[in-house]
Parts: C-alpha cells; structure tokens; sequence
C-alpha cells in the first residue's frame, strides 16, 4: 500500500503548490487504491493512512503533505520541523528540572547527546 499511496503524491502532489491534507487526500484518492472492501476499494481511516504515511519520503506544510521536488522545499521542512522540535526540547528540559528526584541517571534520560549532530 506504502508503494501505491508515494506512486499517488509523486503523480498528484509534487511540490509544495500541490499539497494536500490527509483528510483531503483519503477522500480524493482512497477509492483508487486496491482494498479489501465489498467493492474492491480501500476504505481507508485516518489512522491507518497516518501509519502509511510517517514511512514515506514526505514533508509536511502549513497546506498539508506533498513530494518534494526543489530543494527550497527540503530546506523550509527542515525549518518547520526545528520550529516544532526546539519548543518541545525546551519543555522536556522543563520537566526534567523541575523533577530531578525522578530523572535519576539523568544520561539515560536524555533525548540527544550533547554535540550530536542531526543535519545528516
């Protein structure tokens, strides 16, 4: 299904101008794909959409999914997820001090190791 569903966004939603929402995407696209309903079509549920989709090759914006085609596009996912990442960073280390007695080993607990680096 991963194959069909990539095969689906190269076609229709390459670039960011063709992105779509996973609700949208479900409702416009989910009668093609092969299933195991009465008639033949995959009735698919968000949840199972969303299993499919954290496995592929696909960014996300403020319009919703699509298959990055320009490096721009790379570039500004990368950014939109650091936006998301740090603040919830900042909260974990919130957490983490305000709760010392429950952190322990405090190396085990710890989300990235210091100097590594994530821009592979």
């Amino acid at each position: 299904m991963r194959k069909e569903i990539l095969q689906l966004y190269k076609k229709y939603h390459s670039g960011k101008e063709n992105a779509i929402t996973r609700h949208e995407f479900i409702e416009k696209h989910s009668w093609i794909l092969p299933g195991r309903g009465d008639l033949g079509l995959w009735f698919m549920t968000d949840r199972e959409f969303r299993n499919i989709y954290s496995q592929l090759p696909i960014v996300t914006c403020d319009k919703g999914g699509f298959y990055p085609i320009r490096k721009e596009e790379i570039l500004e996912y990368r950014d939109y997820l650091r936006k998301k990442a740090i603040p919830l960073f900042e909260r974990w280390n919130r957490v983490r001090a305000a709760h010392p007695d429950l952190v322990g080993n405090e190396k085990q607990l710890e989300l990235f190791e210091v100097g590594e680096s994530h821009d592979r």
